[in-house]
């Protein structure tokens, strides 16, 4: 009887362990809500000013014709925390020491009072990835007053901007690229031309013209358009930049062409680790009132001995355009001459 109550305790025990062992160990599921969406959870009576302070860091606009910002910021009630604490972007903006701001009251709760008033006398912003779900950004915004969080903000902007960026285009990346993607069209793309691209599921190949060194993928609901060409030998200058843009889409795309009112051609040096020269603004209908966004890039690949221009563009009337504009670009880079 004595053996039996103990194998039983034994038993118990081991559950119980076993249960403590889940509990800690559970592996933290994926961050939910747009990637391109900053949730700020602020007292009502601070929001405009928060607002005008995250415009410091996420200041990065598209000419869609009207200018989309990359980020949208939507705010909600501190009280709603334990609800959206798994938003891949999530920010807890607090300004001053006021025990009835429930944006204050919530970062002590978090922080802890020491640490609290350490964000009020020095950094006025904490960073963390992953703290409540994977691919999720979590930041805490704790100044004594708006001006320290500005001056902050001013000094490490760029680093804080391109913390969000990154986890952006991990984030896509994983539903774009690792997810399924079209292997027998990719294979035949490196057999044919020696170079390929990541096919994401879903989009159709709508021309491959090996007599004209062109290939135009695509996908619809939104309509999102994405080309490559390319010459032999080296034709990497802005001259051929200025000529793409004069004359590319009518030639290739028939039907479209650049606005030429809003045409920026700018050299980059950091595109795919090499140099490029980025061709953006907006393209237009030829026959009819519609347009968007576009954006490409012409660059020279020394093996191969030949230069390439990748443009991909979108057309997504009322609906975002700056988002798919990201997602295409996080395509071309997969774009690798073998």
């Amino acid at each position: 009887m004595r053996f039996l109550i103990e194998e039983k305790a034994i038993k118990i025990i081991s559950i119980f362990i076993c249960l403590i062992f889940v509990v800690n160990c559970e592996v933290k599921r994926d961050s939910i809500g747009g990637s391109d969406d900053l949730v700020v959870l602020a007292a009502k009576e601070d929001r405009e000013q928060i607002e005008s302070l995250l415009s410091i860091v996420f200041n990065d606009t598209l000419l869609t014709p009207e200018p989309e910002s990359f980020y949208k910021v939507k705010f909600s009630d501190p009280v709603n925390y334990q609800a959206l604490k798994t938003q891949t972007n999530l920010i807890i903006a607090s300004i001053g020491d006021f025990e009835l701001n429930p944006a204050t009251k919530l970062v002590k709760n978090l922080l802890g009072t020491k640490k609290f008033n350490e964000t009020l006398e020095g950094d006025p912003v904490i960073l963390s990835q992953d703290q409540f779900a994977k691919n999720q950004l979590f930041m805490i915004v704790s100044g004594s007053d708006s001006d320290s969080i500005e001056e902050y903000f001013l000094e490490n902007g760029e680093w804080i901007k391109s913390q969000f960026n990154a986890n952006f285009d991990k984030k896509q990346s994983q539903y774009l690229l690792e997810a399924q993607h079209q292997e027998d069209k990719e294979s035949m793309l490196l057999e044919s031309y020696g170079w390929n691209i990541n096919l994401p599921w879903g989009w159709e190949m709508i021309r491959n013209e090996a007599a004209s060194n062109f290939v135009w993928i695509g996908q619809e609901m939104p309509f999102r358009w994405l080309a490559i060409y390319w010459r032999e030998g080296n034709h990497f200058s802005k001259e051929t930049a200025v000529e793409l843009a004069n004359n590319f889409p009518e030639e290739y795309f028939k039907s479209i062409q650049y606005n030429s009112d809003f045409l920026a051609i700018d050299w980059v040096d950091d595109y795919m680790e090499d140099a490029a020269y980025k061709v953006s603004g907006l393209w237009e209908s030829i026959e009819g009132a519609k347009g968007g966004p576009f954006q490409g890039h012409l660059f020279y690949d020394d093996e191969s001995d030949r230069t390439f221009y990748i443009t991909y563009l979108v057309y997504n009337p009322g609906g975002k355009k700056a988002f798919y504009i990201r997602q295409m670009d996080l395509i071309a880079r997969t774009f690798r001459v073998k």
